[in-house]
């Protein structure tokens, strides 16, 4: 089984993934875990992290088709493993896939025709011409506007997954703007993609939800693909 999970900058994706681990293990599954994008990866991983620091140019910039390209190549790269563990029998966890490649690179166009077809690309770049693996079930956390910008402006941001950025800010990550219209992308995809399920983590009153409240969710989602019959 592989299971995907998706959402913007800042959406607590790295603390439910280790719940989603420890969940599995007692049951007795073994699972193996990916981020993408592998900035330890070559080529790929290191233009990537040039990009996101903005050494290649703004965001307004370089141009999507391009950008989506290095994304996809790092996950071609990572498809024969992929594919090993799911041979394995392995249940596989991917931090960010296809839909993180057309939720930040769609949100850059304004014209709904292009944005479309550049959708269409990358869905067919990545699955289609370098064949890579589809998920199971991808889970998209959608978080509340408030907590994503506190996360983003006000929080120091520290950690091993942030050597990339040698100090630096994520282009991704300095406009509330492209959250919001990437979250909106997402959203979307959720309308077509049946496989994609929306994990709402807001509370009653509409402030982000406790994270074993957001887990129950997600278990209950996951358990249906783990145990159809159940």
């Amino acid at each position: 089984m592989f299971i995907v999970l998706e959402g913007v900058d800042g959406s607590g994706k790295s603390t439910q993934i280790a719940n989603l681990q420890a969940m599995l293990s007692e049951q007795g599954i073994a699972t193996e875990y990916l981020h993408f994008p592998r900035f330890d990866a070559p080529y790929f991983g290191d233009l990537i992290a040039r990009f996101l620091r903005g050494e290649l140019g703004s965001v307004e910039q370089v141009d999507p088709y391009i950008v989506a390209m290095l994304y996809a190549g790092d996950r071609r790269d990572a498809a024969q493993m992929i594919r090993g563990w799911l041979d394995e029998g392995k249940v596989v966890i991917c931090d960010r896939y296809v839909y993180s490649n057309i939720g930040y690179q769609c949100a850059k166009v304004e014209d709904e025709a292009e944005r479309e077809r550049l959708r269409e690309w990358i869905l067919s770049l990545e699955y289609d011409y370098f064949s890579i693996p589809r998920p199971d079930v991808s889970l998209f956390l959608d978080v509340p506007e408030a907590f994503t910008e506190r996360k983003l402006k006000q929080e120091v941001r520290e950690g091993d997954d942030r050597a990339y950025l040698h100090g630096k800010k994520d282009i991704h990550e300095q406009s509330m703007e492209l959250q919001r219209r990437v979250r909106q992308v997402y959203l979307d995809a959720a309308v077509y993609d049946e496989r994609m399920h929306v994990i709402d983590c807001c509370d009653a009153e509409l402030n982000m939800a406790a994270p074993e409240d957001i887990f129950a969710k997600i278990k209950t989602i996951v358990n249906q693909y783990i145990n159809p019959a159940e």
